[in-house]
């Protein structure tokens, strides 16, 4: 595979709360959220103990293993919050595939994780949010639930609560599938038909992140904006052999913008 990241502060924000990891195995997006730097805190706090789970369980199925890396980077933040005052309200977002032969998702929050197949982009997560509860039960429109006063209202989150439920999938892929895995600096400013196209315009996945994040930064770029792009090649167009070993990169603040991880 192929794979690009990049994660940018925005525009009016001034810190980035979003964390990433990108490593050819595992792919992670988290929205942090509290005040102080209680956001950036929970959201990488959040992947390193998700990360240090699958390192150290990898006899337990990938679902399991997903949902039991979770409810453990869960639980570690509510201790911290506990432990400490300043992080007191403290929760992120966290959107994610593990690739282990098939790709298995999981998924908690706004963060979002798509496929595109053939010039079609759909959703493969449903965000756990009042606006989105609202559209389901038809009471607003997906326009309506963009501007809705009340759209950064999460019903789901890490460090919330100790009963978190997980939304735990196995994606069906080909090869020539695009993933893209996003915050809601993106999705909740970049219609979809919009990132359809520019997801089946970029022919490289750093070309796509980037194209990807300029769009959200044309729309006023009022949010950290987080993006993750994954092309599933076929194996013999990679001419044989194992592709180089890819790094394991953590976000990284580098005047604003964090961006890394490219194979």
């Amino acid at each position: 595979m192929r794979y690009a990241a990049l994660s940018e502060t925005g525009k009016v924000r001034v810190r980035n709360e979003d964390s990433y990891c990108a490593d050819g195995h595992v792919f992670i997006v988290a929205d942090g959220m509290g005040g102080h730097r209680a956001g950036e805190v929970a959201s990488a706090t959040a992947i390193e103990e998700f990360v240090r789970f699958e390192e150290n369980n990898g006899e337990i199925p990938p679902l399991e293993r997903i949902r039991g890396g979770i409810q453990a980077a869960n639980l570690a933040l509510m201790r911290m919050a506990g432990d400490d005052p300043e992080l007191e309200g403290m929760g992120t977002t966290f959107t994610m595939v593990l690739v282990e032969g098939d790709l298995y998702l999981g998924h908690v929050g706004d963060s979002r994780a798509y496929i595109w197949r053939k010039g079609a982009l759909r959703p493969l997560t449903r965000d756990h949010s009042l606006v989105q509860r609202m559209v389901s039960e038809g009471y607003i429109s997906p326009g309506e639930a963009r501007v809705h006063p009340q759209r950064n209202i999460i019903l789901r989150a890490l460090g919330v609560s100790g009963e978190l439920e997980v939304d735990l999938d196995i994606v069906d892929t080909a090869p020539g599938d695009r993933l893209l895995l996003c915050s809601d600096g993106l999705s909740g400013f970049v219609e979809d038909a919009e990132l359809e196209a520019i997801v089946s315009l970029a022919s490289e996945p750093e070309e796509c992140c980037r194209r990807l994040v300029d769009a959200a930064l044309e729309r006023g770029g009022i949010d950290n904006i987080t993006v993750i792009v994954i092309d599933l090649e076929d194996e013999s167009e990679r001419g044989g052999g194992a592709g180089p070993v890819a790094k394991r990169t953590w976000w990284r603040k580098l005047s604003g913008r964090v961006e890394e991880d490219r194979m």
